[in-house]
């Protein structure tokens, strides 16, 4: 199945309606790629599209930041806030005087089939670390991989939107993930108590998290692991190592630092049969037993795992280029 965006034009003019009037005329031509929009009072304005980072000669004004900010409505204590219907997120900074000065509009995008190539591995998975540095599309796959965890588990996926960016803001989750029970958080420290209560008074068989490790989930993940539950998470990180370096996640890998050495050493099971680690938009690399990986990385190995979607082999390259 090829990935097809199935964002509705609705969606798409929800950001556009945001936007004063210059500044939508030239964001508007091609919204379709459009992937962020920074807007800083007093400096040009700079678009993220296609993966390339663009500026153009066009200053954000005092007024351009009033216009903006009267239409988005009120932000949580986060800074941030989604649009009805949609999946995007604006999340706004302050000045000294709490005056928002600064905005991002991430322009989010329904793509369904991304997680495809992973089908096999996804519906199979005890439990999935999806790993990958900031915007190379983690949350994006996660969403995907929601979808087809959501046709194993229906109403027994519970997904807890931190920033409801998985399944989108307003009263029901996005169309495309109609099928699953959804936890908005709002405000960051509220995401433990969200998590604590799901646990105890839903049932869950599977909980689906985007960037975990703050606000105290952890210890409650790793909880719900040896009481059965299944975890579906992403975090931050370039590759598994990187999680090892990271120490408030070492509990969703079994792991602890020893008080006497200070080295790592292998006290639990992990909470996660697999890892997924993004390298780039398609390009997945597949570690089918994170157990194994953690042990292998911790005697000083290097897992290589499974190459999955649009790879590009270098030496073609090179051979024609000589």
């Amino acid at each position: 199945m090829t990935p097809i965006d199935i964002t509705t034009k609705a969606e798409y003019e929800a950001v556009l309606d945001l936007l004063p009037g210059d500044v939508r005329q030239l964001v508007e031509p091609r919204i379709h790629l459009v992937e962020e929009i920074a807007l800083d009072q007093g400096q040009n304005l700079k678009v993220k599209m296609d993966g390339l980072r663009l500026e153009y000669r066009w200053l954000i004004t005092r007024e351009d930041m009033i216009y903006l900010t009267a239409r988005a409505g009120k932000f949580r204590e986060d800074g941030r806030r989604g649009l009805p219907g949609t999946l995007h997120r604006i999340s706004a900074d302050f000045d000294e005087e709490g005056i928002i000065d600064k905005v991002t509009v991430r322009v989010a995008r329904a793509i369904e089939g991304v997680a495809e190539p992973l089908r096999a591995f996804v519906e199979q998975a005890r439990g999935i670390a999806v790993i990958g540095p900031p915007a190379v599309g983690k949350t994006t796959l996660l969403r995907d991989i929601t979808r087809i965890r959501a046709e194993v588990k229906s109403s027994g996926l519970v997904v807890i939107d931190s920033s409801n960016e998985i399944t989108g803001d307003g009263d029901v989750p996005h169309p495309m993930l109609s099928r699953v029970r959804r936890f908005k958080v709002g405000d960051p420290e509220q995401q433990a108590p969200k998590l604590r209560r799901a646990i105890r008074n839903h049932g869950p068989e599977e909980i689906l998290m985007d960037e975990v490790g703050y606000n105290g989930d952890v210890p409650l993940l790793v909880s719900a692991v040896r009481l059965g539950v299944t975890v579906i998470a992403t975090m931050h990180g370039r590759v598994v190592k990187d999680v090892l370096r990271n120490p408030p996640l070492l509990p969703l890998l079994g792991v602890a630092i020893d008080e006497r050495t200070g080295e790592l050493i292998k006290r639990a099971d992990t909470c996660f049969g697999m890892a997924i680690e993004v390298h780039g938009k398609g390009k997945y690399l597949v570690h089918e037993d994170l157990e194994a990986v953690t042990q292998a990385l911790l005697c000083g190995e290097e897992p290589e795992g499974i190459r999955v979607g649009q790879w590009d082999d270098p030496l073609p390259k090179l051979l024609s280029a000589g």
